[in-house]
């Protein structure tokens, strides 16, 4: 057991009931220097763990015992500690699958009652053993911590930090979407209250606002369809504009059943809303208190591209104030002009994604996808009543088309219905007004319909695969593609697999493309039989992949760059740097939620330079692997 007596600065004295938490400041920037250590930024629930003689409580960052809220796992872990007394700081959280912490799934499992999940990361240890430890530096307190908790991936783990620039760290947490991270002064005490020895820097805007009203549900009777929201300012409640988007179904109905009961035939903001803010509102009181992440604050400080991310019934609304840095500078908005019709419609039910949540994902990551969607043949998967309901792929003009999306003939059947195109962002959200939630275009441009632009590999893992597994053959395939003097990009697919992808000067015809593509897949297939089939037939795929060629074919297409996929969890099919493809990310590991982050903290595009990467197809080789 550590001996915390050893250690200069702890002083004897009793566990006390409760100790106020200290507080980060949020900063713009992370700070650098040998002064500072950088912890992961988590995402769930704030507490503090005190232990006496075997019993344990978890306390809220207010004081409140929330103990039985967390079930009886995590606290059985606590009292496994090899401790008499003590007092830890630390946040309960649930990792989802691709290992990040989510608030929002966290308060899922409450209210479902569930608590398999939950991990209790330590941080910080003010009291162990008759001793208090506030007044040691951090990094004695973080010894004796890493003693006490060990170093066991279990149910409750100590927060590990890094020595690094903060700029760095940041960085990196911010590509793999994690929330951001918390910089400490090493050999600062605990300081109970908000100071600037902890500071916390966000990879997106994320705080706390107040429910003053609410919006119900175009599309449901018995739903809210967006909340109204305020901060305190001076004692009144200054209204910051509205959220539409991140309610699942079951959060948007239990929080219309919560603030239904709350209503007041009064506005509780200081100032008039505005005709258009107030049209259909319903007020509450302002009690409730909702986290939102959101992209940057208007100029008329409203919020831009906001997420509903959970309610935080562990902080009084009273204390919400507006928490922004100085220094930070909101990016320029993309504007749209498309009018969206019920725009509260669920597309991703579970994932709280709506038709308005989709349309400010592709606003935000507008320049990116442009290059891969613009003036190209499209087919799409149109869902009108989201991934739950009837799925369609429809290449031809429905009734009701919008002006915005491009009707265009293919020069090879003029006589035909006309095929799908888009020009720019209103051709984009006229997609995403039509329930459009998976973008696949041709591999060739409206320029040149008979010579290919790009090819696509599609690696797609049988049963039984891992991915480390798909993760080789990617890179096979891309030392394939370079061996032929072809460039070589990744990207996820938003599924189950990975798409290897070469730019091309326009110069070979599509009969070229698929000679090629088939010689290296049925290659791949013949050197490794055990790994890989050529072949589509699902008899034959048992534990291999399938190298899919097939996409490199006339009127054949591939998801876009960046589109998402309409499946459970709202994933995107995310371009990648080589150094980036790893275990850690997996298939479907980037999300309508996580990609504008993952894009905002890249110095540039993971695909940067992909069109001038482009050589001419030249004539086919088989592909075979070269012996070393």
């Amino acid at each position: 057991m550590p001996d915390p007596s050893t250690f200069k600065g702890a002083k004897k004295a009793a566990l006390p009931d409760f100790v106020e938490p200290m507080l980060a400041t949020l900063v713009a920037a992370a700070p650098s220097g040998d002064t500072w250590l950088h912890e992961i930024k988590f995402d769930g629930y704030r507490l503090q763990a005190r232990i006496e003689a075997g019993r344990v409580k978890l306390l809220t960052r207010s004081g409140l015992d929330w103990t039985k809220k967390f079930g009886k796992t995590v606290v059985a872990a606590l009292q496994d500690l090899s401790v008499g007394t003590a007092i830890l700081d630390g946040e309960l959280v649930v990792e989802t699958a691709s290992g990040a912490s989510d608030f929002s799934a966290l308060q899922a499992d409450l209210k479902e009652g569930r608590s398999d999940r939950f991990v209790f990361y330590a941080f910080d240890l003010l009291h162990l053993d008759g001793h208090d430890l506030r007044a040691l530096p951090l990094t004695d307190r973080k010894t004796l911590l890493r003693q006490v908790v060990g170093e066991a991936g279990g149910l409750v783990r100590f927060s590990d930090h890094f020595d690094e620039g903060g700029a760095m760290v940041l960085r990196h947490a911010c590509r793999l979407s994690l929330e951001g991270i918390v910089s400490k002064l090493r050999d600062a005490p605990y300081r109970t209250g908000r100071g600037k020895s902890w500071v916390k820097s966000k990879c997106s805007a994320r705080q706390e606002f107040v429910i003053g009203g609410f919006m119900p549900s175009s599309v449901s009777r018995k739903a809210i369809g967006s909340l109204v929201l305020g901060v305190y300012d001076g004692g009144d409640l200054h209204h910051v504009g509205r959220v539409g988007t991140g309610f699942s179904t079951a959060v948007a109905e239990d929080l219309f059943r919560r603030l239904d009961r709350m209503r007041v035939a009064d506005s509780p903001f200081g100032a008039p809303l505005t005709a258009d803010e107030a049209r259909q509102v319903r007020y509450v009181r302002p009690e409730l208190v909702a986290e939102v992440e959101f992209r940057a604050w208007t100029a008329d400080g409203h919020l831009r591209h906001a997420s509903f991310r959970g309610l935080r019934e562990d902080k009084a609304a009273r204390e919400i104030i507006r928490e922004v840095p100085k220094s930070a500078k909101a990016p320029p908005a993309q504007r749209r002009t498309v009018r969206l019709t019920h725009p509260d419609r669920l597309y991703w039910p579970d994932d709280g994604v709506t038709k308005e949540g989709l349309a400010d994902y592709y606003a935000e990551i507008w320049r990116h996808i442009a290059p891969h969607v613009v003036h190209r043949p499209l087919a799409l998967l149109r869902c009108p009543n989201g991934i739950t309901g009837e799925a369609f792929f429809q290449k031809h003009a429905w009734k009701g088309l919008n002006p915005a999306i491009a009707l265009v003939k293919d020069p090879a059947d003029p006589d035909g219905a006309p095929l799908i195109s888009i020009n720019d962002l209103d051709g984009l959200m006229a997609l995403v007004q039509s329930a459009v939630l998976e973008i696949h275009p041709w591999g060739a441009s409206l320029e040149d319909w008979e010579r290919p632009a790009t090819i696509v590999m599609d690696l797609d893992p049988g049963e039984g695969v891992a991915w480390t597994k798909v993760i080789e053959a990617a890179q096979e395939v891309r030392q394939r593609l370079e061996a032929a003097g072809l460039s070589a990009f990744v990207k996820t697919s938003g599924g189950k697999g990975l798409h290897v992808v070469s730019p091309l000067k326009p110069k070979a015809d599509w009969a070229a493309l698929k000679a090629f593509t088939k010689a290296m897949a049925d290659a791949m297939a013949a050197d490794s039989p055990d790994r890989f089939v050529s072949t589509i037939a699902k008899s034959k795929r048992g534990g291999k992949i399938l190298v899919d060629y097939l996409r490199n074919q006339r009127g054949s297409t591939a998801v876009a760059a960046f589109s998402t996929r309409a499946r459970p969890g709202a994933a995107v099919s995310a371009p990648l740097t080589w150094d980036e493809l790893g275990p850690g990310i997996g298939p479907a590991y980037f999300t309508v939620a996580t990609m504008p982050t993952r894009l905002a903290a890249l110095s540039r595009d993971p695909w940067d330079g992909f069109r001038a990467a482009g050589v001419p197809l030249e004539a086919p080789r088989s592909g075979r692997k070269t012996r070393t």
